[in-house]
């Protein structure tokens, strides 16, 4: 990648800025006043979304299961598959808003995490997905243990990885690599896709907000802004750079473990 220009944008480092919130300034994953009146600590965004999604979470699990029974007594409903993947679907979507939520809020302490190994086995998970779209997976980089809150790395770069294969097209390369910079882990992930425009790098980010090269996609909008609050939680942060020539590099930022 040596030679291309970048513009870039770095989500998130300040207090809670919601899409329906037109009034603050802030970036979208911290704690602050939120668009309901009260702090991210209090509640705010991330807490009613996440008790929203609390008490839906129950309800779809007993419809799944009905579902499921119906299956049994009547495999002859061809739609049934279908349903059972769309309600998947919503519950996937609940977890994740119960984790933004939960991110919002602030977790509890750091653990050490092995990121060329987490980043390896994300690639492998992705990669099937990707050989299905014609999208070749890379990964390079160095061995190095940084600090994350239970899971935090992972989900982000599942998160990443996910919107890197979407965008690319097909016979394009995906590159996940990993270097060391300072006190901190970087982890990047580039895609040969569209990129985003500077309107687009402004927005993204914000919960349930999508770009225009995400349209006609599968998705919620929550994904980068779920990746930011966790990556925020463990000390680090979310970049996003455009190339020059095309493409997206997105780089999850943790702090580097002490010796």
């Amino acid at each position: 990648m040596s030679g291309r220009r970048y513009d870039a944008a770095v989500l998130p480092d300040g207090a809670a800025d919601h899409p329906y919130d037109a009034d603050t300034d802030a970036g979208p994953c911290g704690a602050g006043v939120g668009p309901y009146g009260g702090s991210a600590a209090a509640g705010g965004p991330y807490g009613l979304a996440a008790a929203a999604a609390h008490q839906l979470r129950g309800p779809l699990s007993s419809i799944r299961l009905r579902l499921q029974m119906l299956g049994e007594r009547r495999p002859e409903v061809a739609e049934l598959p279908g349903v059972l993947r769309e309600v998947d679907r919503l519950a996937t979507l609940l977890n994740q808003i119960l984790d933004w939520g939960a991110a919002g809020r602030g977790t509890s302490g750091s653990e050490p995490v092995e990121v060329l190994d987490v980043a390896a086995a994300r690639v492998d998970a992705w990669s099937l997905l990707a050989d299905a779209r014609d999208v070749h997976v890379d990964l390079a980089g160095t061995a190095a243990t940084a600090l994350q809150t239970y899971g935090a790395l992972e989900h982000a770069l599942d998160v990443l990885l996910d919107n890197a294969v979407q965008a690319g097209p097909p016979g394009s390369t995906v590159t996940c690599a990993v270097h060391v910079a300072g006190r901190h882990v970087h982890v990047s992930v580039t895609d040969e896709g569209p990129g985003m425009t500077d309107t687009e790098l402004a927005h993204a980010g914000r919960p349930f907000w999508r770009g225009a090269s995400g349209a006609g996609r599968a998705g919620s909008g929550i994904g980068l802004s779920l990746a930011a609050s966790l990556l925020r939680a463990s000390g680090g942060r979310l970049d996003l750079r455009r190339a020059a020539a095309g493409g997206l590099t997105a780089t999850a930022v943790l702090p580097l473990a002490p010796d």
